[in-house]
């Protein structure tokens, strides 16, 4: 099989709503799409309208292997599926390698090629909120897994009798003035707090130097994250850019 180009690759995060496609070149990020349906309907246009003939692909959960197989035949071969088995640059700590979700290892890469030598806290803020530590060595310890932004609204809603559904951004005070203002506050102020002590134990015990965020509420977190003094970095496609360093990682052999 020839030696894939590594100048014009797609990588596709699929995620648990949706799925987010990119298209690089020499390592520039050109384009990202959102797609609530993937398909390869979707991604033709996109296949036809540049000279991707390589592609890296990951999914937190169940993977369509009609598409893939499609998809394969379409690049000649030259996909990258990210399994437990895959290569990766950066070394693994987990004790269950096999449950650990392709998305957190492939946003760990993202981070370890952002801040080589330094050590990281990478949270990824979507459905699941993600906190997970690479240390200056590229090691990747593990972390932990909560309730997203809207799975903590929701489930206080669904779970009382009177609770409202909060919906939208807004004001996050340290206490609320009114029962939105309050859920607001309780939920995403929690999950900064949270992420602010995770941070502070990252870095006195593996010397952390920086927050990585990416994930559809990465913008709301941001600027609460930074008036509580805290070095945040944002990387809206971290997966997408970990995919790229494992496919490159594993360019030989593709």
């Amino acid at each position: 099989m020839r030696k894939a180009n590594p100048l014009h690759l797609l990588t596709i995060d699929q995620g648990n709503s949706s799925a987010k496609v990119t298209v690089w070149d020499d390592g520039r990020e050109v384009e990202t799409h959102r797609i609530y349906s993937m398909s390869i309907e979707e991604l033709i246009p996109m296949l036809e309208s540049t000279e991707i003939d390589s592609c890296a692909y990951c999914s937190v959960g169940h993977t369509d292997a009609k598409f893939l197989e499609t998809l394969r035949r379409m690049l000649d071969g030259r996909l990258l599926v990210l399994t437990p088995l895959t290569p990766v640059p950066i070394r693994i700590v987990y004790c269950t390698r096999s449950t650990l979700g392709n998305d957190r290892v492939a946003a760990a890469v993202g981070a370890a090629r952002l801040f080589p030598g330094e050590g990281s806290l990478v949270v990824d803020a979507g459905t699941a909120v993600t906190i997970d530590v690479v240390d200056n060595e590229g090691t990747f310890l593990g972390g932990n897994i909560a309730p997203g932004v809207r799975l903590r609204f929701s489930s206080l809603h669904e779970a009382t009798s009177q609770l409202p559904m909060v919906d939208s951004p807004g004001e996050v005070a340290r206490f609320g003035h009114d029962t939105v203002s309050a859920i607001r506050s309780g939920v995403v102020g929690g999950m900064v707090s949270e992420i602010a002590d995770a941070y502070a134990y990252a870095v006195e015990k593996y010397g952390c130097r920086h927050i990585v965020l990416t994930g559809n509420d990465a913008p709301q977190l941001l600027p609460l994250l930074e008036e509580r003094g805290l070095p945040v970095a944002v990387q809206p496609n971290l997966v997408g850019l970990g995919l790229l360093c494992i496919f490159r990682y594993n360019l030989n052999n593709i």
